[in-house]
């Protein structure tokens, strides 16, 4: 290879995620919650963007089925259901979430019986907020709220592809915010709904259950995507000190109860033509590409409306402006460039996906060419199964060898990496650039004073 040729090679030779995760605009940290946010950065690792949108979703399921963005003939509930991606433990996922909670139910601490874990099927979730059946059933509410917490979201992934199961039915008309029902023995129906759901993931599992599960449906582009990393490194956080804390819930509790109040939140003049002339096209160009990714970004226009009026509502607002426009444009924008940070690469190709994961489940002893081909039902041509393979070598994780069979014939095996397999597959998880990023989110700026300690 010439120094030219050299040069010019792509440096990602792992064939993994992109180099750079997404930047995040400061200007979504606006209003109330941005204000939380700000004041609760220095006393956690969380990434500020993660205690943000869980910061949303926990308000827009309190806030109830009230205020709505009417798009068409389609009523939208401000709901909103963030997705966090990050490395396992040092994405600190569950403390983004966490500080909301913490944040939350210091506000409003009966909303504690709408908090709720564990996704297990379309049926416990009707089960959940199902009518009542007549004045004597014990079971049944008319509260349709809920906040749901999936931790551990490749479990629903996996459950999803599963015959028979219907959560993936169920998780579609919930984000819409219609009834649920499902025709089985026990009949079960919620007149209504108004579902939240928090999801954590790793970007290496989600790519690996995807794959299985062929995007469900659409089920999984309900979800807004968030990249969420370390913000800082706190040796000893103290958490927010107990008087901060104090004002900080009163000011998130009024601004949640006015915004329950409202109905119909529209667009006032001056977003209404940034909308027309700017933002909608923007968000609507995934429509007209091809990719992994872009299936996370069809909703990426009513998520915008539905993100903008939940600023406006918070700020007691009937009406979204230019300002609440922008900020949910930023991170509708953040939640895209996410999606193409974990899906938009070859390796997003869930027949590259279904073979890493067998290669690594086969360890040392490999594949043979055979099990690669019965993997696929022994459907794939000579040609394609010989490219297929060769794009899973070429990321550097695995290795062609010859094996000695019971007769001594050599035959051609395939399997990860002998030199330290679990090594390699840890950090091909992650490029080293990520690796060793500390991002200080310094563009915060300080946080603002709290109002009662003026």
């Amino acid at each position: 290879m010439t120094p030219s040729e050299e040069a010019n090679e792509p440096t990602n030779k792992t064939n993994e995620l992109p180099l750079a995760p997404p930047a995040m605009d400061p200007v979504v940290y606006r209003g109330v919650l941005g204000e939380l946010v700000r004041v609760a950065d220095p006393t956690t690792e969380a990434d500020p963007v993660g205690v943000l949108v869980s910061l949303m979703a926990n308000a827009s399921a309190i806030i109830g089925s009230g205020p709505y963005v009417q798009i068409g003939n389609t009523r939208h509930p401000l709901t909103i259901w963030p997705l966090l991606f990050g490395r396992t433990g040092a994405g600190r996922k569950g403390e983004a979430t966490e500080t909301a909670d913490l944040l939350t139910l210091a506000a409003i601490p009966e909303a504690s019986v709408l908090f709720v874990g564990g996704l297990s099927s379309g049926e416990g979730l009707i089960e959940r907020i199902r009518d009542p059946r007549d004045e004597k059933d014990p079971g049944g509410t008319e509260d349709k709220r809920l906040r749901i917490l999936e931790a551990e979201f490749g479990s629903v992934l996996a459950r999803a592809k599963r015959e028979g199961n219907t959560v993936g039915a169920v998780l579609r008309e919930g984000w819409s915010g219609k009834p649920l029902a499902l025709m089985n023995r026990n009949a079960v129906r919620a007149s209504s709904s108004h579902i939240v759901i928090i999801g954590h993931v790793t970007p290496r599992e989600f790519r690996l259950r995807l794959a299985e599960t062929e995007m469900a449906g659409g089920t999984f582009n309900r979800f807004l995507p968030v990249f969420v990393e370390r913000s800082k490194r706190l040796p000893i956080p103290e958490g927010i000190a107990p008087d901060i804390l104090s004002t900080l819930a009163a000011r998130l509790g009024e601004a949640i109860a006015r915004a329950a109040r409202h109905k119909a939140v529209g667009l006032d003049q001056g977003a209404a033509d940034l909308w027309t002339e700017e933002l909608y096209d923007d968000l609507s160009c995934a429509d007209d590409e091809e990719g992994a990714w872009t299936e996370f970004a069809r909703r990426a226009v009513p998520y915008c409306r539905r993100i903008a009026a939940l600023y406006a509502v918070l700020d007691d607002r009937p009406l979204v402006g230019a300002g609440d426009l922008k900020a949910a444009a930023a991170l509708v924008r953040y939640s895209m460039g996410t999606a193409k940070f974990v899906l938009d690469r070859t390796l997003r190709n869930p027949r590259v996906d279904t073979l890493r994961r067998a290669l690594d489940g086969a360890g040392e002893a490999g594949m043979s060419r055979g099990a690669v081909s019965a993997l696929f039902g022994r459907n794939l041509s000579r040609q394609v199964l010989d490219g297929l393979l060769r794009e899973v070598m070429a990321s550097g994780q695995y290795e062609e060898f010859r094996h000695s069979g019971e007769r001594g014939r050599p035959s051609v095996r395939y399997r990860p990496v002998t030199s330290s397999p679990t090594v390699v597959r840890r950090l091909a998880s992650f490029p080293s650039s990520v690796r060793s990023a500390d991002r200080t989110n310094a563009s915060l700026g300080p946080p603002p004073v709290p109002r009662s300690a003026s």
